[in-house]
């Protein structure tokens, strides 16, 4: 906001700084850009070095149990499908109107797809907690350790929703704000401009 003075009332208005406000807009924009981005290729990258690893072992050992497999096989799925879903996003990255509302837009729908991208890991992460359980446990008397492997994984889960919550959400709740103020402020008539 400036405080402007209005030499005809002899009072101080104030105004929207546009260009600061639409800076504000493009650096959030970019923010939910990169974050999908980041989470993209993080979740890309670990689903194929976790499959490859598994891999790995089953062809060194020679063993290829059913559970390995199936698990391996998933994994490398789900990478594919983030992939594309990834190439989808980049698509649709730039045909967004050229406006501070266009940019708005752009940077709520990046904030959407990581929301619904952070759901989808969390489905994922009990997927594989399950497959993790399933595999640790070979024999009763291993019960403890499929236990162990459960709590750490509970543990992760506690910590991915939350992440969930306070950033990706929260990062969506943000941008949705912002544009109702944007769309309020575009509606308003001038003369609402509060005085002093």
């Amino acid at each position: 906001m400036k405080k402007i003075w209005d030499a005809q009332n002899g009072q101080a208005l104030y105004a929207i700084d546009e260009k600061a406000l639409h800076n504000k807009v493009i650096a959030k924009k970019n923010k939910a850009a990169q974050t999908a981005n980041k989470m993209e290729l993080t979740l890309i990258g670990s689903l194929l070095v976790a499959s490859g690893m598994i891999w790995r072992v089953m062809f060194m050992k020679s063993s290829f149990e059913l559970v390995q497999v199936v698990f391996a096989s998933l994994l490398l799925l789900v990478a594919a499908a983030i992939f594309l879903s990834r190439r989808k996003r980049l698509a649709w990255q730039n045909s967004f109107e050229n406006s501070m509302l266009g940019d708005l837009e752009q940077g709520l729908a990046n904030a959407r797809y990581q929301v619904n991208l952070s759901k989808a890991a969390g489905f994922l992460y009990l997927t594989v907690t399950g497959f993790a359980v399933v595999s640790v446990f070979q024999e009763v008397a291993d019960w403890w350790k499929s236990a162990l492997v459960l709590l750490l994984f509970g543990f992760g889960y506690f910590a991915s929703r939350w992440e969930h919550r306070k950033f990706y959400v929260g990062q969506k709740k943000n941008l949705t704000v912002m544009k109702e103020q944007l769309l309020r402020m575009e509606n308003e008539p001038p003369e609402n401009i509060p005085r002093e």
